[in-house]
């Protein structure tokens, strides 16, 4: 019997394309096994938990008109990968909790010759509550000229400089065992995707040619240096995490995370942190905007 369910394509990309609800009863076991997978030791909940606990599960919504992910296309799987995330916290979750999410279709845009598409994951508890909610934008399709860009860009960032502004320094050292860590997370994945960070064959053929970290790692990477210099999860009561991937961050990396506060125009009670995440050639892959109400 033929196959019948088809790929979803980018004219299928609508606002207001939703997923059922997911539901997540947070254990010690499942926030053990995501702060073993990051190398975090804070004694709290991890903001970074909040996406698995509240996965963006776009195969789901994908799902509610018929169509498969691209990851989960038998013929011709692609990837579309990471590019930033949005991250608004409400208050803090821990063992006992219930996390119910859902994921919605935001918006999709074009800039630079690629495509892109943001998803909206709205998190609450048993209650109803607000837990977080988060943007969460993925590279759906990638112009020829940006990835000639990409390889020929080997020069050290500008920005590295900023490890001279602060005293707090977060090493980190991506492997393979650290990658695959991360991505065997239960996540609400179904058996047929194929995942850039566990799927070694896979990831040859994709866009960045090797298996790669899961952004949102990395977006846990900078909530710990955050929390070296504020208190342990200091993000939940309020807080705000904006991010964006500049390069992969591949096994054999050295990772050396670093910040600096910055004025804030908006609210000069708030404390604002800029945090970058650089590799060992000097190339910041990844920059975070924390943002901490004044209240806190």
């Amino acid at each position: 019997m033929p196959d019948l369910i088809r790929r979803f394509e980018w004219e299928d990309a609508l606002p207001g394309l939703r997923s059922d609800e997911f539901v997540v009863r947070v254990t010690d076991e499942s926030v053990r096994a995501y702060r073993e997978a990051v190398s975090d030791r804070s004694p709290l909940t991890p903001p970074g938990y909040i996406f698995a606990a509240a996965p963006q599960r776009r195969h789901a919504l994908m799902a509610s008109i018929g169509c498969r992910a691209p990851e989960q296309d038998p013929d011709e799987p692609r990837s579309t990968p990471y590019v930033g995330s949005d991250v608004r916290f409400y208050r803090g979750i821990e063992a006992g909790d219930t996390v119910r999410s859902i994921t919605v279709f935001d918006r999709k845009f074009e800039r630079g010759g690629n495509r892109f598409v943001v998803f909206r994951v709205e998190a609450s508890d048993g209650d109803g509550a607000p837990i977080a909610e988060y943007d969460y934008t993925c590279l759906w399709d990638r112009g020829a000229a940006t990835a000639q860009s990409a390889r020929r860009r080997t020069a050290p960032d500008d920005r590295t400089g900023i490890r001279a502004l602060t005293g707090t320094v977060l090493v980190k050292a991506e492997t393979v065992e650290t990658i695959a860590a991360y991505g065997r997370l239960p996540v609400g994945r179904p058996n047929d995707w194929m995942s850039t960070h566990t799927n070694d064959e896979f990831a040859r053929t994709a866009i960045f040619g090797d298996t790669v970290n899961a952004g949102v790692a990395t977006v846990g990477y900078t909530a710990q240096w955050l929390d070296l210099v504020e208190k342990p999860s200091v993000l939940w009561d309020g807080g705000r995490l904006e991010s964006r991937a500049l390069t992969p961050v591949k096994a054999g990396d050295d990772l050396q995370i670093t910040g600096e506060k910055r004025e804030n125009a908006e609210n000069a009670g708030d404390r604002v942190y800029e945090i970058v995440v650089v590799n060992q050639s000097g190339v910041t892959a990844f920059r975070s905007v924390a943002t901490i109400p004044a209240r806190v």
